[in-house]
């Protein structure tokens, strides 16, 4: 076209036609985008942010040269289709401040503190930051204090009455191939200040690395030793997970820990996994408990993903689930029974519960958000059906919450600002939007389909809090947009009446949020901000992180905290107390 001299005349409708002709003759391809790699399983949430922008291009560069130039070339036509037309003389219509901010425009930094009114309550919040570890925000000052324990992001720490801490907390030692051998982990005690007051060994554990691989360059380069720290519904006990690779097998199972002492009550041995026959290598992650299935039981589940050829840059991933139901009273963790009806429900089980009738369902995610499927399964492990629910593909979080009682799974879909909720008893599901979006038209779409919208780069680390009365459900939502070069930015908070998922309101965004939380009695709801960008994702270099507080009455900002340092903040609860 740009050496016809005739195409100066070509209308929209004419260009359209063209590009929907090469379009319909271009296929993606065979290239396995949905198998994250070790790598990115295991690296920091800093790494992912600052790589995002180049990822998915990143994936399609295995693959055939001239693929990858057919698929750029389309992304850049998409790019002008999707562009707002002008005529001469006229500024492009811009309903939303997406475009990039001016000198007279720009965003300015957030203040260390700005208060409106009382206080709210809590003002001495605890996050675990980006690095893996665990700080103190006052936001009575807006100030932040630590890391507290020095150890793993395995670990995980609670926070009990008074603000005093525990935690069980992994430290990684030694090293072959970049990754840990060996993890210890302790029962610590931290007071309301953060200071440690005691230490218990509870175990440690060690791996070691495939034997195949020495001498050989292997893309892949996982842990040796994996940990998963859960905890019982009601905190009384902490399940401590384990996997040490001893080729040719994975030695894995769980340790109980009473939370109120420290002292180990017992201890489950899971059947040994392979690491991988013949050409192929395995990774068999930590069991974790999923949740309290009814009968005395809870179920658990274990994670693998395998990859062959081993050195291949273009490797074949497959990955499941083994799932375990196992009988747990005082602390007796025992007899566990394989339930092969659940393993395919998809790649991350989030949390199981139980079923009025004596059977259990459990929730899973396949690629982050991008589909998630309840499965409901009878007492004797025969399927009861599944209910999908589809919507933020490529949004990296966990989309669900459940209610207080056990009887709804609210899923939310970031992107389109879509709450659904699962009545888990019969598997009805149904639906409210936080808000309208306009159909994009046919055009548009297809540039859309070729550019993949920003969203597809978004993280999030706790996008669902219910009130603790269970009478609202607050989520944070991303923005759309074919024209931010890394994020798309955050649309905000959305408030829904948990009964009749009724929008409540949206409240703006001071900054680009990836955490949400609700204080204990449902008066204010906390959201944390990414540091280095503004609310749109754009690029602000002198923002740090940052804690806006809102009040539910109304919506409106009661607190913001925005100097917390150059580390992404979450929220270790989804209520704070």
């Amino acid at each position: 076209m740009t050496r016809d001299p005739r195409s100066a005349a070509y209308d929209d409708a004419t260009i359209e036609q063209l590009v929907r002709d090469v379009a319909g003759e271009w296929t993606m391809p065979p290239v396995r985008l949905d198998a994250p790699s070790w790598r990115e399983r295991v690296r920091t949430s800093r790494v992912r942010r600052l790589t995002a922008a180049g990822g998915w291009f990143g994936r399609l560069g295995q693959a055939a040269t001239a693929a990858v130039t057919l698929t750029v070339i389309a992304a850049l036509v998409a790019v002008l289709l999707t562009r707002p037309s002008t005529e001469p003389g006229k500024p492009t219509a811009s309903p939303e401040a997406r475009s990039s901010p001016t000198a007279d425009g720009r965003a300015t930094p957030l203040p260390k503190i700005y208060v409106t009114g009382d206080a709210p309550n809590p003002t001495i919040v605890v996050v675990r930051t980006e690095r893996g570890d665990f700080a103190r925000v006052d936001l009575s000052t807006g100030s932040i204090n630590g890391p507290l324990t020095g150890k793993s992001s395995s670990s995980v720490l609670r926070v009990g009455s008074g603000g005093a801490m525990v935690c069980l907390c992994v430290a990684e030692t030694g090293s072959i191939g970049g990754q840990p051998t060996d993890n210890i982990v302790t029962f610590e005690r931290y007071d309301p200040r953060g200071k440690l007051t005691s230490s218990l060994p509870i175990e440690h554990f060690s791996g070691e690395p495939d034997p195949r691989d020495e001498g050989t360059f292997i893309a892949e380069r996982p842990a040796h030793v994996l940990t998963r720290i859960t905890y019982s519904a009601d905190g009384r006990y902490g399940f401590v997970g384990w996997s040490e690779r001893a080729h040719p097998v994975w030695h894995n199972g769980i340790v109980v820990v009473d939370m109120g002492s420290g002292s180990v009550v017992s201890r489950l041995a899971l059947p040994d996994a392979t690491d991988g026959e013949g050409d192929t290598r395995r990774v068999v992650d930590a069991p974790s408990v999923a949740g309290s299935i009814g009968g005395g039981a809870v179920l658990i589940a274990r994670g693998w993903y395998a990859w062959s050829p081993p050195a291949s840059q273009n490797a074949t991933y497959t990955s499941e689930n083994d799932i375990y139901r196992a009988s747990f009273a005082d602390g007796s963790l025992v007899d566990p029974k394989p339930v092969p009806t659940g393993s395919d429900c998809g790649n991350v089980v989030n949390r199981a519960g139980a079923l009025p009738d004596g059977g259990f369902w459990l929730a899973c995610t396949n690629g982050g958000a991008a589909a998630t499927v309840v499965r409901r399964l009878r007492a004797d492990n025969s399927l009861l059906g599944d209910v999908h629910v589809s919507g933020g593909e490529g949004i990296e979080t966990d989309p669900t919450a459940v209610s207080a009682d056990g009887s709804t799974l609210f899923v939310w879909d970031p992107d389109s600002a879509t709450l659904t909720r699962v009545d888990l008893a019969t598997g009805q599901k149904s639906a409210g939007k936080g808000v309208a979006t306009a159909d994009p038209g046919p055009l548009a779409a297809l540039g859309n389909w070729l550019a993949p919208s920003a969203a597809a780069k978004s993280w999030l680390r706790g996008a669902l809090a219910i009130s603790a009365d269970g009478s609202r459900v607050y989520a944070i939502g991303v923005r759309g947009g074919t024209d931010a070069p890394s994020f798309s930015g955050s649309s905000g908070v959305f408030a829904f009446d948990a009964t009749t998922l009724e929008p409540l309101g949206t409240w703006q965004p001071t900054a680009d949020f990836i955490s949400v939380a609700v204080s204990a009695d449902g008066r204010f709801v906390y959201a944390s901000g990414l540091p280095s960008v503004d609310a749109r994702g754009e690029s602000e270099l002198g923002q740090q992180a940052s804690i806006t507080v809102f009040d539910t009455t109304d919506g409106s900002v009661r607190l913001i905290a925005g100097h917390l340092g150059g580390d992404a903040l979450m929220f270790i609860a989804p209520t704070l107390n």
